[in-house]
């Protein structure tokens, strides 16, 4: 089973005959770029609440933990950039263009996202080397893709808890980025509510999944003050297409 199927163009079980194919460094990747909205795992919201919020969304009936990486689609507003981002690029697209997928009782298959890089830095790394073995990019990703894969059904267990408990709330954004009436809104995300004191609900479910919950429950409310620096850098973005010709807005 692959995990966040829309992440994915082009998956492909890896065999032996992807030895002549390359893999490149996560931001030669169009889809690390720009993607907004990135599926993660508890276990990653302690690292990445110091870059971005962390929220829910709610599509298709699916409540998916995330980081909302920006306001803007295309790539814009992005105030951490993959190559700059250290720890706050999430395992996803860590892995990336490696496949999350589930474990098989017949054993771990690789699967990779048969995606061009459209902006590679250098000549890339093959997949397999000639004896067979992993290259060092793909064990890299691979190692990735096992953390992820190592928490994800405490994520989905955290989260059906929160909602059952009705501890989730929608975070409904709404921004004016720029002169002219132009803004941005978000419909579909969802937080942790404000405690209340005391809150049942909430003891109820730390006591259930005890400090993890804690720490991660903490993470997820200090990295909604992050939504500022997404503002910030989704304004000065809007701003600065405002000013550029139009060869240069479609070039964007």
């Amino acid at each position: 089973m692959i995990y966040w199927k829309e992440l994915y163009e082009s998956p492909r079980r890896l065999t032996s005959n992807w030895g002549h194919c390359r893999i490149f460094a996560p931001e030669a990747y169009e889809l690390v770029r720009t993607l907004q909205l990135v599926p993660i795992v508890h276990a990653e919201a302690l690292s990445l609440a110091a870059y971005f919020p962390i929220v829910w969304r709610v599509r298709n009936g699916e409540t998916v933990l995330c980081v909302l990486r920006s306001l803007l689609a295309g790539g814009l507003g992005h105030p951490v950039k993959p190559t700059h981002a250290g720890d706050g690029l999430p395992l996803a697209l860590r892995g990336f263009p490696v496949i999350a997928t589930a474990p098989t009782t017949g054993g771990d298959e690789v699967w990779i996202d048969d995606v061009v890089a459209d902006q590679p830095t250098d000549i890339g790394a093959p997949i397999l080397m000639e004896d067979g073995r992993l290259s060092r990019g793909a064990a890299q990703r691979i190692q990735a893709v096992v953390k992820l894969r190592q928490a994800i059904d405490m994520t989905h267990r955290l989260t059906k808890a929160l909602a059952s408990r009705r501890l989730l709330e929608s975070w409904q954004l709404d921004f004016e980025l720029a002169s002219g009436g132009q803004r941005i809104r978000f419909d579909d995300l969802m937080v942790v509510r404000p405690p209340t004191s005391p809150d049942p609900d909430l003891i109820e479910h730390l006591r259930e999944f005890g400090i993890e919950a804690a720490t991660f429950i903490a993470a997820h409310r200090i990295s909604l003050f992050r939504i500022s620096i997404l503002l910030r850098a989704a304004r000065a973005a809007a701003m600065t297409k405002q000013t550029l010709s139009p060869e240069m807005k479609e070039a964007m």
